[in-house]
């Protein structure tokens, strides 16, 4: 009963950053079935949190003392083409314009996207008028993982932050990991997550057959 106990204990804390496509919680997606269904599904979850927060490590140094009490989001979304063209998307600036999108976007908004050395700036316009703008810098950028420094200034700001991409599969379809970390207050984690959901929403709308 005490080993029962302490494996709930680990599945209920380490499925709170484990989402599906459109950033559904997976908790939500737990409450039909069987108990014996459920807590097989949940402990597989938490052994892949488990599994994924290891192979982490390597890319979210304790050298990054910012990371350390900080907020972290962690999403997972199926996307119907392959991972190469997922890379561009990725990468590409007028690729990346259109799928971005800000908290509170309406048709009066629109982001330009610039490619810098080592890097990336995205300019966010609202009524015509800039109020916003993200910068980013790559750690490293390859095919089938990217970890880039991400930060916000304008009407909207934040402390520098770290976010993980990684991308598994192949020909039709391709599941896209995402990890921000270093997330410095409630208030801007909400405004992260929301913004991370409409833009993944997005990006997956764009590969609807």
């Amino acid at each position: 009963m005490a080993l029962m106990s302490s494996i709930r204990h680990v599945i209920h804390h380490r499925l709170g950053v484990i989402h599906l496509s459109g950033g559904s919680p997976v908790t939500n997606l737990l409450s039909r079935g069987d108990l014996d269904a459920r807590l097989l599904l949940r402990l597989s979850m938490s052994t892949q949190a488990i599994a994924v927060e290891r192979k982490l490590t390597k890319y979210f140094r304790s050298s990054d003392q910012t990371m350390n009490g900080s907020c972290h989001i962690a999403m997972r979304v199926c996307l119907g083409s392959d991972a190469p063209r997922i890379f561009q998307m990725l990468t590409r600036p007028e690729l990346l314009e259109t799928w971005i999108t800000l908290p509170g976007d309406d048709a009066n908004c629109h982001v330009v996207v610039w490619q810098q050395s080592g890097g990336f700036r995205v300019d966010h316009y609202r009524n015509r008028r800039r109020d916003l703008i993200i910068d980013g810098a790559y750690r490293f950028c390859r095919r089938r993982k990217m970890l880039f420094t991400w930060r916000v200034s304008g009407e909207t700001t934040g402390a520098e932050s770290l976010v993980y991409v990684g991308l598994h599969g192949n020909f039709t379809s391709t599941i896209l990991e995402l990890h921000h970390r270093g997330i410095s207050s409630t208030g801007e984690y909400g405004w992260q997550q929301e913004m991370w959901n409409g833009s993944l929403y997005r990006l997956s709308q764009l590969f609807q057959r």
